[in-house]
């Protein structure tokens, strides 16, 4: 489990999920934000709605709604 918080370039601080199965591996400039889903961009859900998502092929990660499964960034549908 991921006990430290992340900071992005921005200064913003990322929570540790208490509950992840896993522990995304550690990138140099941090976690990139890959932006929106399409599904929850064509539905226009708003933000607080979304959920995360790890994409491990671009070292980041992305929101959209519960069930989407593809990275907007890469296509990756893997985690």
């Amino acid at each position: 489990m991921m006990t430290t918080a992340m900071t992005d370039t921005e200064g913003a601080v990322a929570l540790p999920f208490p509950c992840a199965r896993t522990t995304p591996a550690r990138t140099p400039g941090g976690a990139r934000v890959l932006g929106t889903g399409a599904m929850a961009l064509q539905l226009g859900a708003h933000a607080n709605r979304l959920s995360g998502h790890w994409c491990s092929r671009c070292q980041g990660i992305w929101f959209g709604l519960l069930l989407e499964a593809q990275c907007p960034a890469c296509g990756n549908r893997r985690g």
